[in-house]
Order: structure tokens, then sequence, then C-alpha cells
């Protein structure tokens, strides 16, 4: 396979990436091609912004998470019916999970995939020093395919061809991009980031403005031709995919909408192929649940944004302690997991009902948690046997209290915070609530044996 494809690296956070690699996907369908990002780590904000300007689903590629093999298959298997990948990196190019090795990093991944990668720096307050900053990338591991440079907030047309010059002399890569200081085009955050693209008024305006100012600072035609040069990626020797999409057996429910859309679309795509129809629904707008599902699927967002719109919702509450009495397995990540509490006290201390499925509080704090989870599996469960383990991640600004004392958790964390600090994955019937997001790729039995629960549910 050879689909063109670039890598969009950063020399270290915050120079920018994001913006250019956004700016860039749109310019690229503008010109007609067809599209497919994706987003090197666990992040599932930036992805919100790809999708809504190439207008398909985004890969999340993380080395940590997921081994090589599949990192590979999700990439080939998404990036297919595109004409061209651009793969936005994660922090600097170098930094991973660690200081010590490159496990997690953007140079990893483009590696992985035999990706030429364009480095953006930020060239304020510097000229000739742009050049030593290219020069350290290049040889820091001669092995990434630094294959062009995008200079970020220079000062005009002069400080732009100082820094080319420089680079392109000390290193002999291409500068093709040097972007002027613009305070207009500034992401909009809150808490947890950027603010993800189904609340769509604050974000807008950053599309509209940040695709003209991309496409008239890069040379969009050397971004083309030096994703062409991408040599072939060989054929993945383990697939964790069926050869063939698997006959569908059950259904499975999906809350998808404003509060709840951080979802891999890795996991979604892996559940399909063994053989579950996936159904859409709304916490907020929905009164009952998809008919004839065998299970549900409650991913993270931000309820907490939304606790008023989604207290509101009582049906859909009673509707869906109803399916948890009746057995019918429940697998809730973080946003999902704080719903499926009795409530949600917000940031200045007022409390909002949840669904109370399970028995305890969620608070919002000022500290946002963000760190790589490792969980060895204690108790069967919807998802897996005792005995597995599971990589994941965790990222929140809440805390659960008042758990009570006989609660039974099924992960018991060998990294990470969880629940209660060494727990996590709180296990009640077939409900599965974990602060923990799992990839799904990691090992081909999570979606299968998800699958095989929602499927006896629909027999009992």
């Amino acid at each position: 396979m050879n689909v063109p494809r670039i890598v969009i690296a950063g020399a270290c956070s915050g120079v920018g990436k994001t913006t250019i690699s956004v700016g860039l996907m749109s310019a690229l369908r503008e010109a007609g091609f067809t599209v497919q990002a994706f987003k090197v780590g666990p992040d599932y904000i930036d992805p919100s912004y790809h999708r809504a300007v190439t207008g398909r689903p985004v890969g999340n590629l993380d080395a940590w998470m997921v081994p090589q093999d599949q990192i590979v298959e999700l990439f080939m298997r998404e990036a297919a019916s595109a004409d061209i990948a651009v793969v936005e990196g994660v922090m600097g190019l170098y930094d991973g999970l660690s200081g010590v090795d490159e496990t997690g990093s953007t140079a990893q991944i483009a590696k992985f995939l035999r990706c030429p990668v364009l480095l953006v720096i930020d060239a304020y307050a510097m000229a000739r020093t742009a050049a030593a900053v290219a020069l350290g990338y290049k040889k820091f591991d001669e092995n990434v395919n630094l294959s062009g440079i995008i200079l970020n907030r220079v000062g005009g047309p002069s400080h732009a061809a100082w820094c080319k010059q420089a680079i392109e002399d000390a290193t002999g890569i291409p500068v093709i991009g040097a972007l002027p200081r613009n305070a207009e085009i500034e992401l909009p955050e809150r808490h947890l980031g950027l603010i993800p693209t189904s609340e769509k008024e604050p974000v807008e305006k950053f599309f509209s403005k940040t695709t003209s100012f991309v496409r008239s600072n890069v040379d969009l035609d050397a971004i083309i031709k030096i994703a062409k040069s991408a040599p072939e990626i060989p054929e993945v020797k383990h697939p964790i995919y069926p050869a063939k999409k698997q006959p569908t057996t059950v259904a499975i429910g999906v809350a998808f909408d404003e509060a709840f859309n951080f979802y891999y679309s890795g996991n979604l795509g892996l559940l399909e192929a063994y053989g579950a129809q996936l159904k859409y629904f709304s916490p907020i707008h929905d009164k009952i649940l998809p008919a004839d599902v065998g299970g549900l699927y409650i991913g993270g967002g931000f309820p907490e944004m939304l606790s008023k719109e989604l207290e509101a919702n009582d049906a859909m509450h009673r509707t869906i302690r109803k399916a948890a009495d009746s057995g019918m397995p429940i697998y809730a990540e973080c946003g999902g997991l704080m719903y499926l509490t009795d409530s949600i006290v917000d940031f200045e201390g007022k409390p909002f009902r949840m669904t109370g499925v399970l028995h305890a509080k969620t608070v919002m704090v000022k500290k946002v948690l963000l760190n790589y989870a490792l969980a060895d599996v204690t108790r069967d469960n919807p998802l897996s046997k005792a005995g597995s383990c599971f990589k994941g991640h965790e990222f929140h600004s809440s805390k659960i209290i008042d758990v009570p004392a006989d609660a039974e958790f099924a992960y018991t964390l060998r990294r990470g915070v969880g629940i209660d600090g060494k727990h996590d994955a709180w296990l009640q019937r077939n409900v599965l609530a974990s602060y923990m997001h799992i990839h799904f790729a990691q090992d081909a039995k999570i979606a299968q044996n998800f699958i095989a629960s929602c499927r006896q549910h629909r027999r009992e």
C-alpha cells in the first residue's frame, strides 16, 4: 500500500501544529483531495477538528496502547479510500511516554508508517538559531524522514527569508511555509483543552479563518509532492480485523451527542467488523434507547458542561436504570462513568441529577488528570476475563466520591489513578464503568467479548 501521507510534527507543544494541520487538511480538501486525518496519541478533541474539515472519521495512532502491527493496520484500513493522509503529531516530535525512549512519540509513528515529516518551528524571536533547532531535530534520529519545515509566527518577509536561508543552508531541508503572527487565529479552549466541534458556534470562525491563512502561507504543491514520496508500507503480519466482516449478530446502542462524543474510531470499527450493528442515541435528546439493543457503550465527553440538559431528561435516566437492572451489558468510559453516578457537582458546587445506576457522586475539580494507565483485570466483566491486562489513558477533571464500601472493581492499577487511586472499572452486574479509556485494537478479544456479552443478554 502506498497512500500519499505526511506527518505534521511540532518542535514542542504549542508551536501551532493543530492550527496548521487543520488548515492544511481543509486546504487539501478544497483542492479536491479526499483527506484522511489521524492523530498521534490518545487525544479525542483534536480529531473532532480534523473530522469537521475532512468529513471523515479520524484514526488515533498510539504506540503505547496499541502494538505496531495494529497501528499500521488501523492506518491502512482508514487511509485506503483516501487520496492523501495527514497525521497530526503529539507534543514535540521526539516526546512520548518518558524521556528515555521513543515509545508513544510522533517519531515512532512516523517510522512505523514510513511517513515523511513536516516539522513546525515557532520562529518568534529567533533567526539563524532556527537552523540550529532544525539541524538538531534532523541529527537526533536520522531514521526519521524529516522532509520539510514550516515556520510559525514569523515577523515578516525579511524574518522568514533569514530563517529559510539559514535552515536550508545548514540542513538541506526545504522550508515550505512561513506563517506570520496572527492573533485572530486562536483555538477555543476550556478545562480539558480545545472545545469539541460538536459545540459549533465557538469553532466556526476558527475554521473559516484558518483555511485561507494556511493556504496563503504554505506551498501546498510542495507538501503534496513530499506526501507522494512516501514509500510503500509492508503488509501486516498479524492483523486484528477479521478477513471478512462478520455477520451481524447483535445491536449495540452508542451514546453520541454534544455531551458524549469521545470514541476511538478503531473501537467502533472493530465492533462492526466482528458483528455488531451500532445504533446511536442521545442521552440529551432521546427519551428511550434504540430498539432491540443488547448492550450500551457510553463514551467520554463533557457531561459536566451539559449537566442541566442531562438532568432534565429523566425519561432516559429511567430507561438506562431499567436496562442496567435487567443485566444488560453497559460499558462506560470517563464521561459515561460520570453519567452513571447519582449526580455531577459542577465547578460552582451545584449538583445535577444523573442516572443513579451507580450510587456515588461525581465532583468536578480544577486539576486536570492526564496520564497513561495500566490495569490488571481481576474480575470477569463484559469486556474481558480475569487475568487480562489493559493499557489505556485517563483524561478528566473530576473525582468520584461516596463510593460504597462494598463496590467491586474489575481493574487493579499498576499505573494510573482510576476511581480510588488503586482500582478502576466499577463492576455492578453487567455494568462496567471506568475512568480509563482503552483502545480495542490492543486485543481483538475486547470487541469480541463485548459482542458476546450483548448477544447473550438478548438471548436471555
